[in-house]
């Protein structure tokens, strides 16, 4: 069960400095700074300072790196150690249950193939249906957990057809899969790309099983409040980023092959399956989080009935167009 107790015991983690030891805003003279929470493996803020997109007249952008990803940037938000953080679709619906002050202000386009589940390339597993009684793992209350009842759910399977399987953060999924700890697990790109070149095997994405896995961007109700032109200008900034990344994929791919000290052919290939553009916030993207939330909901994820909607602010499209 996700509640606002749960995510502040790790939001009190974080400002510890468990995850990330330099959160707290920096102060330049003259400039607001803005920080954004992100996480290397999947964010786009991460390469921003790498194409020199971290500064713009009057505001610097400070990218706080995450490790393990949207619950601890959910936490760091709620905890006032962040004014933007970069998330999954998923976030916002966890984020509302706990009843953090926050709201959406911008999304990229559906990013569906940057989400799979994968398993040994000798498995016997060929197809979803067949993960009846197997050991899948994924992370609770994240895009993975509900690409995986996306998925179950267009096998015809429930839920506890399959054995859910919690790693510790960090684990290395190929090395689980080979030993046989687990039969399946569900990866994000750019870590799908690597695992699918040094083994696996991918036996469904998002976009096969009708997730639509854009990435959100949340902003605190008092940055919002206190720094809406920095929101704004974050937007505008954002949407620039994902412009340069479409139209120069080797470039972008180095930074990221450089965040993450992997391959740079890996990094290109996931480069080009990344959303091209920012979409506008609509009645499309607040319709599909009420999916998520009522899901949740059903499998006692959460605990009460969201209103999806109210998360979302379309007051910074305007800044979304490239």
């Amino acid at each position: 069960m996700i509640n606002r107790r749960i995510l502040l015991k790790s939001g009190a983690a974080v400002a510890a400095g468990v995850f990330t030891p330099n959160v707290a805003r920096s102060q330049d003279a003259g400039t607001t700074v803005i920080r954004i929470g992100t996480s290397n493996t999947f964010g786009f803020a991460s390469t921003f300072k790498a194409h020199g997109d971290d500064v713009v007249p009057g505001f610097r952008f400070e990218i706080v790196p995450f490790t393990i990803g949207s619950p601890q940037i959910i936490a760091a938000l709620n905890a006032g150690e962040l004014d933007i953080g970069e998330i999954g679709e998923v976030g916002p619906v966890v984020a509302q249950a706990a009843n953090v002050p926050f709201k959406i202000v911008a999304a990229t386009e559906p990013w569906g193939r940057g989400q799979g589940i994968i398993v040994k390339a000798d498995s016997p597993i060929k197809t979803i249906a067949d993960l009846r009684g197997k050991k899948v793992s994924y992370v609770r209350g994240t895009n993975s957990h509900w690409v995986y009842l996306k998925a179950l759910e267009k096998a015809g399977l429930k839920p506890d057809d399959a054995t859910p399987v919690f790693l510790p953060a960090g684990s290395n999924i190929q090395a689980v899969l080979d030993s046989g700890g687990i039969d399946a697990a569900v990866s994000i790109d750019t870590l799908l790309t690597a695992f699918k070149r040094s083994g696996s095997r991918e036996i469904a994405n998002g976009a096969d099983v009708g997730a639509e896995n854009p990435l959100y961007y949340i902003a605190s109700d008092d940055a919002i409040s206190k720094r809406k032109a920095g929101v704004a200008a974050f937007v505008k900034q954002l949407a620039g980023h994902l412009a340069w990344g479409h139209a120069h994929p080797e470039e972008r791919a180095k930074a990221v092959a450089t965040l993450l000290s992997i391959d740079p052919e890996v990094a290109l290939i996931a480069e080009r399956n990344r959303p091209p553009r920012l979409r506008p916030i609509d009645a499309g993207l607040k319709a599909n989080n009420q999916r998520i939330s009522d899901a949740f909901l059903a499998q006692g994820i959460i605990e009460q009935k969201l209103d999806a909607a109210a998360s979302f602010t379309e007051e910074f499209n305007a800044y979304a167009r490239s």
